[in-house]
């Protein structure tokens, strides 16, 4: 997943989140590209190949991508906030405690349960989709990655909506409505593409559109969350601080998801059970993080003030 990058920390105020946006994108297209490659790669050498060593073919191609990434990221420069910070002499000569080991430790706290939250939803609208239709419905492998990739292009610009949406409204609105309507329809949107994807009896159109709902509660709890990363802790610590939180919520909170879910189906063979943690985690995060979550869009990242907690 792509964290808040340094365009997130040059943005204009008014646009900030749609602009960020687009930067969220990656991580769904990402996707996309993977499933190509593995559609791909099932299609010319055969699933029985595959299965055996073609499986490898995909990561090799992972490396090209890496490079890519790598010759990008040494093409950057600093930011125009970073760089007026240091100009003015103006950074902290040790981050981590001024970080973690200060008054900002709460706030850190605060974005980390905004950060689960976002993470399970992220998690359960994309990656076990897949899996549910593998794990569940035992839908073929091919089958399965034509009818999720075709979800994840379509549902691709809502995080760029959505992240527009909160420049209008605020991020914590679209935020928490992505937690609340992923906890309340989780469990009927998964029994219905049940339902729906019956092996021999698919249907895709119906299939594809579930999906695309679970992708843009993905739109709703990514596309802002950049944003209200960089305009909720001071520059001088900005990353710092965001680091903690954002491979908690992600790497941890929504990482658990495949896992969880599939262990919980394997071990009692109810949708149920398996929608616990993806249905629990973001009511708990939502509730939390509605008396505790800030509202940041008129926060200019620019200003060297302190985070927020909810008035």
């Amino acid at each position: 997943m792509a964290a808040p990058s340094p365009t997130s920390r040059s943005m204009c105020r008014t646009k900030a989140a749609a602009t960020t946006g687009w930067l969220q994108t990656s991580p769904t297209l990402g996707i996309v590209v993977s499933l190509a490659v593995i559609i791909a790669t099932r299609t010319y050498f055969g699933n029985k190949a595959f299965d055996e060593w073609a499986w490898r073919i995909p990561f090799l191609v992972s490396f090209l991508l890496v490079a890519i990434a790598i010759y990008i990221r040494l093409q950057l420069q600093e930011t125009p906030i970073f760089a007026e910070i240091k100009a003015k002499g103006q950074m902290t000569r040790n981050p981590w405690k001024e970080a973690f080991l200060s008054s900002n430790i709460k706030y850190v706290g605060i974005a980390t349960i905004v950060l689960i939250g976002q993470g399970v939803v992220w998690y359960s609208g994309q990656f076990w989709a897949l899996y549910f239709l593998q794990q569940v419905s035992k839908v073929d492998a091919l089958t399965s990655a034509y009818i999720v990739g075709a979800a994840l292009l379509i549902a691709t610009p809502s995080l760029i909506f959505f992240g527009w949406l909160s420049d209008q409204i605020g991020r914590k609105p679209v935020i928490l409505g992505g937690m609340l309507l992923a906890a309340i329809t989780y469990y009927p949107l998964y029994l219905w593409l049940g339902t729906v994807t019956k092996p021999g009896n698919i249907n895709y159109p119906i299939a594809i559109f579930i999906i695309f709902i679970l992708v843009c509660y993905v739109g709703m709890v990514y596309g802002p969350v950049g944003a209200f990363l960089a305009e909720y802790f001071p520059g001088r610590i900005r990353y710092t601080s965001v680091s903690v939180p954002y491979h908690i919520g992600n790497g941890w909170g929504g990482g658990l998801v495949p896992f969880i879910t599939s262990a919980a189906f394997a071990a009692t063979g109810s949708i149920g059970y398996a929608l616990i943690y993806p249905i629990a985690v973001p009511a708990v995060c939502f509730v939390l993080a509605l008396f505790l979550m800030p509202e940041t869009r008129k926060i200019s990242i620019w200003e060297p003030i302190e985070p927020r907690t909810a008035s």
